[in-house]
């Protein structure tokens, strides 16, 4: 039976092809479900429009509620290195110093809790520090690891006055999780 379909239905079904996202091929979908006339000749393309609307909108909030915050640090410079330790190795100590970023410093643990990424230059080549919270089984954000496997190298801070070879082998447990 044919469905008998006015041409402002054309026009939305253009807009529902050349929607990008899917909260815009939902409203054109709504769109034309609203200007297609009701007779059973559309019965079944109603049926179609109703159960496109569903699967978009299921897969729009599937996607929203797997989606985490993270911290992405954009690659700037010929490397970036994430400076890992544990508390008060002098991690931020060294960024601070040796980058123009301004990350807290102070003497008690935990004084960091995200990541601060800075620029050194050596010999006219700019690297890029980022300087993390400590690794600590008990708080390690979960962004922290990603970030690890995207740097292009670790520098391990130890404590050399507090059994280094100790703190290398919680830091480097800490890594093999």
């Amino acid at each position: 039976m044919p469905a008998n379909l006015p041409p402002q239905y054309f026009d939305a079904e253009k807009n529902f092809r050349l929607a990008k996202n899917p909260v815009e091929k939902i409203a054109a979908l709504e769109e034309m479900l609203a200007i297609m006339p009701k007779h059973k000749g559309t019965d079944h393309l109603r049926a179609e429009l109703r159960r496109r609307i569903a699967k978009l909108t299921e897969a729009s909030e599937k996607k929203a509620a797997t989606k985490r915050a993270s911290m992405v640090i954009e690659r700037e410079g010929a490397a970036q290195v994430a400076v890992i330790g544990l508390p008060n190795a002098g991690k931020s100590q060294l960024v601070s110093s040796i980058t123009n970023a301004s990350p807290a410093v102070a003497e008690y643990p935990f004084t960091t809790h995200s990541a601060t990424p800075g620029m050194m230059e050596f010999e006219n080549i700019q690297i890029q520090l980022i300087d993390t919270p400590p690794l600590v089984p008990q708080a390690i954000d979960f962004w922290l690891p990603p970030m690890l496997r995207r740097a292009d190298a670790l520098l391990i801070m130890v404590d050399l006055a507090d059994a280094p070879q100790a703190q290398m082998e919680a830091i480097t447990a800490q890594l093999e999780r």
